[in-house]
């Protein structure tokens, strides 16, 4: 019995060591940064009212990895990690200096299966979410996801089903999680395509806690066209539901939600060089209908300005100021307005400059609506092929909106960074 065990187990080994080895491709490419900044007066404040932390100066880093292993041409692992991202030797930081980073040496974002088949594409696990269209209005965050992607002639269409929180685990709420659903199309034609995008959006892990459902609908269309020397982008986006639905027996009105954004940019570009303008709106809350919440869809990844909702900024500043009506890194409740050029110099050099005036929605700190202007440099060289050095300058003239938060005083706020960037 001994003997047949051994011979069976030789037998295995063998046909093992016989069957062919399947081959997994890697391929992995990524960034590495670092970054320095000296923000001069953050915090909006005269300087002999004696406030604290007007003037800031640090150096940031941090490596980006994406690594793919190919199983078969129709099956992928795709993977992205960040390592080393923060300040530069100041592990853990003062409190002050906590702002939204990730403190972890190796940082792991996505891990998904990407698989095509004839009857359309899978993407399943952690993977890309918050973005769409054009970058206003976008998030990019790594979410657990499951999308499904269809082409066909210059067609695209699918649907998402995305899980933000699972409030199931340990509990007897089996309805108290954050999901999302979209569905979406896009067509591409001859210089460009146009989509849109719908999204159901279902919140109820706040039952357990604040006793309220949040269960609101998004309609995102948006355009990108390039005829000739003109290049045309824009994007509506429209949200409407309820943003709060209380349990009963809660002495509180229900909340409806009805929000509206908006951006155009249109440039027109001329041997090495362009200019252009830009347009957007994000409609803010008004302060005298307390049953109904007017905010509009908005995100962290437009950033317009160096200073002005820059999220760059924000993240690593160690203030949360923006510079913006909601003290945040996201455009909210305001008007901007800008026109921009641009040049290279020559195939190293780039140049681009911008003039950008904004202007809040709605009023509610019963002050001027001034939010206010700025003007932004900013210079890239190319090293080598894949090692870029730029530099900016911004310039941010505060407005009067800014007094019922601030004091009876404010002051503008300059920025000067720079950046090292390699790509692989």
């Amino acid at each position: 019995m001994r003997k047949l065990f051994f011979g069976l187990i030789v037998l295995v080994l063998m046909m093992m060591f016989a069957m062919p080895a399947a081959a997994v491709d890697m391929s992995v490419n990524g960034e590495f940064y670092v970054q320095g900044y000296y923000d001069d007066n953050g915090d909006l404040l005269k300087e002999e009212t004696g406030a604290n932390g007007s003037s800031s100066a640090w150096y940031n880093t941090r490596l980006r990895v994406d690594a793919v292993l190919t199983v078969d041409p129709s099956l992928k692992l795709v993977t992205r990690f960040d390592a080393l991202e923060g300040y530069w030797n100041t592990p853990g930081g003062p409190a002050e200096y906590d702002a939204g980073r990730e403190d972890d040496n190796i940082d792991f974002d996505r891990a998904y299966i990407d698989l095509k088949t004839k009857y359309g594409r899978f993407f399943v696990g952690y993977q890309c979410g918050g973005t769409w269209g054009t970058w206003f209005a976008n998030k990019e965050i790594d979410v657990a996801r499951i999308k499904y992607y269809y082409f066909n002639k210059g067609l695209v269409c699918g649907g998402i089903i995305e899980k933000n929180r699972e409030g199931d685990q340990g509990t007897d709420l089996t309805d108290a999680d954050n999901d999302k659903y979209y569905l979406y199309a896009i067509k591409y034609f001859k210089g460009g395509q146009v989509g849109i995008l719908y999204g159901n959006i279902d919140y109820a892990a706040w039952k357990s806690t604040a006793r309220f459902d949040m269960h609101y609908h998004l309609i995102y269309p948006y355009l990108k066209w390039k005829v000739g020397n003109i290049y045309v982008e824009a994007e509506l986006n429209y949200a409407f539901g309820d943003s709060k639905v209380w349990d009963d027996g809660i002495a509180a009105d229900d909340v409806d939600k009805k929000g509206l954004s908006w951006y155009v940019n249109g440039k027109y570009s001329f041997g090495n060089a362009y200019v252009g303008g830009q347009i957007a709106f994000v409609q803010g809350d008004d302060p005298d209908t307390a049953d109904e919440d007017e905010s509009g869809p908005t995100g962290s990844d437009y950033d317009p300005c160096l200073i002005l909702w820059n999220s760059d900024l924000v993240k690593w500043s160690g203030q949360n100021l923006g510079h913006g009506p909601t003290s945040g890194d996201s455009m909210a409740n305001s008007w901007l307005y800008q026109i921009y050029a641009g040049m290279s110099v020559n195939p190293k050099i780039d140049i681009v400059a911008s003039y950008s005036y904004a202007t809040a929605d709605e009023d509610a700190n019963l002050e001027d609506d001034e939010i206010g202007s700025e003007i932004d440099v900013t210079a890239t060289y190319k090293v080598f092929e894949n090692l870029e050095y730029m530099v900016g300058f911004g310039y941010f003239m505060a407005g009067d909106y800014y007094k019922a938060n601030k004091s009876d005083e404010v002051d503008n706020d300059y920025v000067v960074m720079h950046k090292l960037i390699l790509t692989f």
